[in-house]
């Protein structure tokens, strides 16, 4: 009796474990705010030979564009200072566009560029 009562027991845990770690690692669709941004400060080293950090952040866009349904606001990759640029999608990243795409940028996606996310924010519609 003692080991039936166990053997449910653990079968409960592991039903219960597995539908946990499902949730947490599903990707579900965000809520879309018309009108809305979300600014991105990336910094952007790039080891080629060229040294053309600016390539390099419209390269790392254009690889992770497709892990969003966000597209690029006008006026494109932005150069700031210091090797840094600013990217502004619209509509807002959602929380799970936002790890995704955060994700993509930070992971080595282009040879010989290393990029860091310095910053997001988002910006509510114009009145």
């Amino acid at each position: 009796m003692k080991r039936a009562a166990l053997v449910v027991l653990a079968m409960a845990s592991l039903t219960i474990g597995i539908d946990t770690l499902a949730d947490l690692t599903q990707d579900r669709p965000d809520h879309v705010v018309p009108g809305s941004r979300s600014e991105i400060v990336l910094e952007v080293d790039s080891r080629d030979r060229t040294g053309s950090n600016g390539l390099s952040a419209q390269g790392l866009w254009g690889a992770c564009q497709g892990t969003v349904r966000q597209r690029l606001a006008e006026p494109g990759v932005v150069p700031l200072a210091d090797g840094n640029f600013l990217l502004t999608t619209e509509p807002a990243l959602g929380e799970h566009a936002w790890r995704r795409l955060q994700g993509c940028l930070e992971d080595a996606t282009l040879d010989r560029v290393k990029a860091r996310v310095l910053d997001k924010r988002d910006l509510a519609p114009a009145p």
